[in-house]
């Protein structure tokens, strides 16, 4: 067996770790993020602010991984519903930390959205031929 052959069999598995391992990125940053910005309501306290503040910037950039890995997974020709639910933390909690960011919407968000985002990535999975 040739190298370029062994090569393109390793090819798909590197793609899909790479895949797996955004969407479960996008998933600790918007945890961290939630993590980071839990409190109820807003109190002038500065170290709150910075905190909310922070906490919003990672929610955003979990948002933006959990886009683009819905993105690649459109591209790696995934069902639509996965792509979907790989999708859902970016809309539902991006979009809650977008349109009311000082409360706990964002977190009731995340009840649903990273249920939806696992079973997305577990359904991405190849099935393991023994």
């Amino acid at each position: 067996m040739s190298q370029g052959q062994s090569d393109r069999r390793q090819e798909p598995w590197v793609a899909t770790s790479l895949w797996a391992l955004l969407v479960v990125t996008s998933l600790v940053l918007m945890t961290m993020g939630l993590m980071r910005a839990l409190f109820f309501g807003y109190t002038p306290d500065p170290v709150f602010v910075e905190d909310a503040l922070v906490g919003g910037l990672l929610i955003l950039a979990g948002s933006v991984a959990s886009l683009a890995a819905a993105v690649w997974s459109a591209r790696r020709g995934d069902r639509p519903w996965i792509t979907m639910f790989v999708a859902a933390p970016a809309v539902l909690i991006g979009g809650a930390a977008l349109v009311s960011p000082n409360t706990l919407l964002r977190h009731f968000a995340a009840v649903a959205a990273f249920p939806l985002a696992l079973a997305g990535l577990f359904a991405g999975l190849p099935l393991r031929k023994q």
